[in-house]
């Protein structure tokens, strides 16, 4: 099964227990995206020393390791790793975060379907591919696009958009835009779970 889930992704600013007071922070660890969502709620107390790694989840485990030191993280990561949190709910303002599981199997139900794509290095290339869309009446609702290893400065895309691969509209609109792509991947179609997971992933 393909699906997608929405969470509120909620930081608190945990530290090593060495650490008694605000004061007695020296560094801060965190993802670069938790450090920008939280820097202005933490702005007012004077912490100048933010130092990006690669997940919260990696914040916690240093801060764990080194005295003085403090993680922005989840609530689960700081239990984890034994920090103690000294603030909560830091974020300037409301994150949600969608993640998405799919299959390796092609799963053709859902509500909404997945494919990624390349698109000859063209004027107006990507353009025709978005039209099809258009003149089919199926509504995108997400697209980017990702440098490829192989070709400096071309990309590949990814394209989200409602309806499921069994759809006969979805149906003709892919093979109208496999005849106009260099490469076309369907990931599959999937459906959007009406609820929230908790707050433990970091």
């Amino acid at each position: 099964m393909n699906y997608e889930i929405e969470k509120e992704i909620k930081l608190v600013l945990a530290v090593n227990p060495s650490v008694n007071s605000l004061n007695d922070i020296e560094v801060i660890y965190s993802h670069s995206h938790a450090i920008n969502e939280a820097k202005e709620t933490l702005s007012k107390y004077n912490f100048t020393n933010f130092v990006p790694v690669e997940s919260t989840s990696t914040a916690a485990l240093y801060a764990s390791k080194q005295k003085y030191s403090a993680a922005i993280c989840s609530e689960y990561a700081a239990n984890l790793y034994n920090l103690k949190i000294i603030l909560r709910d830091i974020n300037d303002s409301i994150n949600i975060t969608r993640f998405i599981v799919i299959s390796k199997k092609l799963i053709e139900d859902g509500d909404k379907t997945m494919v990624m794509f390349t698109v000859p290095h063209k004027p107006g290339a990507l353009y025709k591919v978005l039209e099809k869309f258009y003149n089919n009446n199926i509504n995108l609702t997400m697209i980017y696009s990702r440098p490829l290893k192989s070709i400096p400065w071309q990309y590949y895309f990814y394209l989200e958009f409602e309806g499921n691969i069994k759809d006969n509209k979805v149906k003709a609109t892919l093979e109208e835009i496999r005849n106009i792509t260099s490469m076309l991947k369907i990931k599959g179609s999937f459906t959007k779970l009406q609820y929230q997971v908790s707050n433990y992933l970091s």
